[in-house]
């Protein structure tokens, strides 16, 4: 077995990676301590950041819009599972939302096997489900005057009673809700339900400092320091001894 010798220019070289390495997370450690220590003179604590790739190392994102539909100078849409009245968060569907009606002073909103009803400012009113008697496979929601028309896959229902019972219609409505376009305005609102702020200056620094910006990871990469800091001193001190001996 070949024996492993422990050479000048081996020790030398570790000094000098392990040097570059230590020199780099210093020069890090050094410039974010100057920004925390003059956090209240900077005003860290006030200023914000929105870049995407900062709010991403937080795991802060904005859902993608699926549907929206404007009723009354209302927009109901919903962004991942959550649906909204305006910027007002209201309920959660994973079920894409089928179509809105304003209707005996309220709004309905159709999923695929339900009716969700609301008042005009946001507040719960009642779900309707298939349990309740609402038909199955909806497909439109629509009104005509006092009715409330759903259309399934095999045909059209009415109920005069705000959906709590549902009868087979012989009507030829063909006005149905349907989506339209969100005003990018619309959507900025929405943007800051799940964005916030940001994050905040101070909040990004102190993470930087200590290794929490990369999660789990900073943890390790501490460690790893430590070992290169050890590496160093004991290079250091060899390199020394040597010099002296000779």
């Amino acid at each position: 077995m070949k024996k492993i010798r422990i050479t000048k220019k081996s020790i030398n070289q570790v000094h000098k990676f392990t040097g570059i390495a230590v020199c780099v997370f210093l020069i890090h450690l050094s410039i974010t301590g100057i920004f925390l220590n003059h956090t209240e003179d900077l005003g860290l604590d006030e200023k914000y950041t929105a870049s995407p790739m900062i709010l991403a190392l937080y795991n802060i994102s904005m859902p993608n819009k699926e549907e929206s539909f404007s009723v009354d100078n209302h927009f109901i849409s919903r962004f991942g599972n959550q649906v909204f009245l305006g910027n007002q968060p209201v309920f959660k569907s994973e079920n894409p939302i089928i179509g809105v009606v304003s209707f005996n002073q309220m709004l309905v909103i159709a999923i695929e096997n339900g009716l969700v009803l609301l008042t005009a400012e946001g507040e719960l009113i009642e779900k309707l489900t298939t349990a309740t008697g609402v038909p199955a496979n909806i497909q439109k929601l629509g009104t005509l005057n006092s009715l409330l028309l759903l259309k399934t896959n095999k045909q059209v229902w009415e109920s005069n009673d705000e959906g709590q019972e549902w009868r087979v219609s012989d009507s030829n409505f063909n006005e149905w809700s349907n989506e339209v376009v969100m005003p990018d305005e619309k959507t900025q609102q929405i943007e800051s339900y799940f964005l916030g702020k940001g994050v905040s200056l101070e909040q990004f620094f102190l993470d930087l400092h200590n290794g929490n910006i990369i999660k789990g990871f900073g943890k390790w990469l501490l460690d790893i320091i430590a070992i290169f800091l050890l590496l160093i001193s004991i290079s250091g001190v060899w390199i020394w001894l040597r010099k002296k001996r000779y």
